[in-house]
């Protein structure tokens, strides 16, 4: 059994929408899965994607993580649900934006889902958290009980406005909540190689993670409508259309998480 301390929590995390958080957590828990790790895709994002991607109905779940973060009473555990891809999902649905009003008013409320955590983390050798598109108190409490971040970015202009934001927010939560908080790296998507708009975003990403120190991804994201079209299948695109750049390359980047070079 893997214990509590080797157990990799990575929070996919970025305050700005549409970089592909969702797209990456599915993707990076069904390939760490096929590769024969025991894995947990926990949903911090109310929209409920990530149980959305796999074809299942938010609007009908008797339980969620709301009510394991809300409920004293009610454990992770609890809340649970098996996929047909051999990990877990602890899944969300718009009762969690409630939680953001409610967590507030609970005792150290930036480490409740790291509270929440710890007695299932011996059966899991990795947690992947998909973060809702913010900086609040659901973003916090996940890299909070994250040990390291996947910072999914857009290969555009606006996506970059937030880095420096969302990089203070980490070292805020170092500081007063989670010092061994460790950044794995950046991971450029929607990259579109014939616009000089992407070329350029993913230049300066080079530049920005070497004189900052932070790892950039080599694998690229390229924008694909088979990402859009994936939910419609119930299935992780890396599984259903392994043929697919964007599948090949998520298929680095989970090799690179099992080897350990991030």
């Amino acid at each position: 059994m893997v214990g509590a301390l080797e157990s990799t929590i990575i929070a996919v995390a970025n305050q700005k929408g549409g970089v592909a958080k969702t797209t990456t957590s599915v993707n990076l828990a069904a390939l760490l899965a096929a590769a024969g790790k025991r894995v947990l895709l926990l949903d911090m994002d109310p929209q409920g994607g990530c149980a959305v991607c796999l074809g299942m109905n938010t609007t009908t779940m008797e339980r969620s993580i709301y009510d394991a973060l809300v409920k004293p009473n009610v454990q992770i555990s609890e809340v649970l649900v098996p996929t047909d891809f051999q990990f877990d999902l602890a899944p969300a649905n718009i009762d969690l934006a409630g939680a953001e009003i409610e967590l507030k008013q609970a005792l150290a409320a930036e480490t409740v889902l790291q509270r929440k955590l710890k007695p299932v983390l011996n059966s899991y050798d990795y947690v992947v958290i998909d973060t809702p598109p913010s900086l609040g108190i659901l973003t916090v409490n996940s890299l909070t009980a994250a040990n390291k971040v996947l910072i999914p970015i857009s290969a555009e202009y606006m996506a970059l406005r937030g880095l420096r934001m969302l990089l203070d927010t980490l070292e805020n939560v170092r500081e007063v909540t989670n010092p061994g908080l460790a950044i794995m790296g950046i991971l450029a998507t929607r990259y579109d190689g014939r616009t000089i708009n992407s070329r350029e975003v993913y230049e300066y990403l080079r530049e920005f993670c070497k004189r900052e120190g932070i790892h950039l991804f080599p694998q690229v994201i390229k924008q694909s409508v088979r990402f859009a079209e994936a939910p419609g299948y119930q299935t992780p695109l890396a599984l259903w259309r392994k043929e697919v750049d964007g599948a090949k390359q998520y298929q680095k980047v989970a090799e690179e998480v099992i080897n350990g070079k991030v």
